[in-house]
């Protein structure tokens, strides 16, 4: 089967993940995972009870072909109860999803913070709204569309709101590497050689000025 397209840039997320030294014994949730290239490239490095849930039934069938030994680990969900018990997991995951979600702080408080288990931690990261928001009307030539699929759009002082509020605790916000392979490409087929010198820009202004927070909170 041919390589699966994925919208997030896999390569910062495993990284991020990786300098929280989880152990590999731990049960592991990728909230949106896609395809699940992410947890099947963790299941590769030893984490062995890892699984995935996705809202788009395609992307849950492709991805079962692809990767064999995690198939049964993917599922497809509705988007507002994630199908699992209550503090069942010590790491739940949601890359590039935070801003999908409709009311979003109410599926982190009911739904992430439920299944999570005590002393465990959550670990993300989403656009920054403030930059995203330009962006996407470049990317698309709109100034509504990106509202249809980024409605959760947070800034700084927002998303840090909404994860008290949902009851996380030792919440961290933090800056991450964004001159990844990925985003580079990207940005470049939209805006050429001045993207990669306002990459440049972005990567080194104050954390509320980045394109992407990255961080992490524990119940």
């Amino acid at each position: 089967m041919k390589n699966l397209q994925e919208y997030g840039n896999i390569e910062s997320s495993l990284d991020y993940f990786l300098k929280f030294n989880i152990p590999k014994k731990a049960k592991i949730l990728d909230i949106g995972c896609s395809y699940g290239t992410l947890i099947n490239n963790l299941y590769k490095l030893g984490y062995k009870n890892v699984y995935g849930i996705d809202i788009n039934k395609e992307v849950i069938i492709q991805g079962k072909k692809k990767y064999k030994f995690i198939k049964n680990r993917l599922k497809i969900y509705n988007g507002i109860n994630i199908p699992f018990q209550n503090e069942i997991f010590d790491v739940i995951l949601m890359f590039d999803v935070i801003e999908h979600i409709p009311q979003v702080e109410i599926f982190l408080k009911e739904q992430v913070f439920r299944i999570l288990k005590k002393n465990r931690i959550f670990i993300f990261q989403t656009p920054n709204k403030h930059i995203n928001i330009p962006w996407e009307i470049i990317q698309h030539k709109s100034f509504t569309k990106y509202k249809k699929y980024h409605c959760s759009l947070q800034t700084y002082l927002n998303l840090k709101k909404i994860l008290i509020q949902s009851g996380f605790k030792d919440i961290k916000l933090e800056k991450y590497n964004i001159k990844t392979e990925h985003n580079i490409n990207k940005i470049k087929v939209k805006l050429g050689v001045f993207g990669i010198f306002l990459l440049n820009i972005i990567s080194i202004m104050p954390l509320v000025f980045q394109s992407n927070f990255f961080g992490s909170g524990r119940k």
